[in-house]
């Protein structure tokens, strides 16, 4: 790939905090904070900065919350199921997701970096979760967290799509906090051909001369 521009790479436990300051969000915009049952309703889409989010499905407490925006300190697009003043049912929690980058993203934009975040508040018991995720480009990967921690997977080649699954098992006595995505997205750079370079060349050496012509 030739040119990279970065446009992200952050650390997903910074992400909920961030996103909490961003508003209530436009029509057809993700939401900065809604309850999940509003995210699950059939057909439900929304737009955060390149990606789009689609096919939502939760076996989790629907009264909490959801949470997107983009970390103005890396321009990462974040994606955060929190309790948000609710608890997580005992046992197997599921989130599942896809995300996709939008038609109006500039050419050869992709996700370049997959992070999982997770906030707990009690060390035990533990609470185990896995991501797993699959790229259109990049294929199939697995992320498996034990309470709080932030992992990033590099991916290579970048993805114009993932579907996503996250799966977290609590146990009695435990209490999952959240669980982030932090979407790194890179957008691929034009590199002038030779035949330009070599016009561009040219052109610099033109205003060389006109410049001692006048001297």
């Amino acid at each position: 790939m030739n040119g990279l521009k970065r446009k992200a790479l952050g650390l997903a436990s910074t992400a909920a905090v961030l996103l909490m300051a961003s508003g209530q969000a436009s029509a057809g915009t993700c939401p900065a904070d809604d309850p999940l049952s509003m995210i699950a309703g059939v057909g439900f889409t929304c737009t955060m900065g390149d990606e789009i989010f689609s096919n939502f499905s939760f076996s989790t407490n629907l009264a909490t919350h959801v949470l997107f925006g983009i970390n103005p300190a890396t321009g990462d697009v974040v994606v955060t199921f929190s309790r948000d003043g609710h608890l997580y049912p005992t046992g197997v929690n599921t989130f599942d997701y896809k995300v996709s980058i939008a038609p109006t993203a500039p050419p050869g934009t992709s996700i370049l970096v997959h992070t999982l975040g997770v906030d707990v508040s009690t060390a035990l018991q533990v609470t185990t979760t896995t991501d797993s995720f699959t790229g259109n480009n990049s294929g199939s990967h697995l992320i498996t967290a034990s309470n709080g921690i932030t992992m990033a997977v590099p991916l290579s080649p970048g993805d114009t799509s993932e579907t996503v699954m996250l799966t977290s098992n609590q146990p009695a006595r435990a209490q999952l906090n959240s669980i982030t995505n932090d979407l790194g997205i890179v957008a691929e750079t034009a590199v002038p051909e030779p035949a330009s370079l070599s016009l561009f060349g040219l052109g610099l050496l033109g205003l060389g001369l006109a410049r001692r012509r006048r001297s």
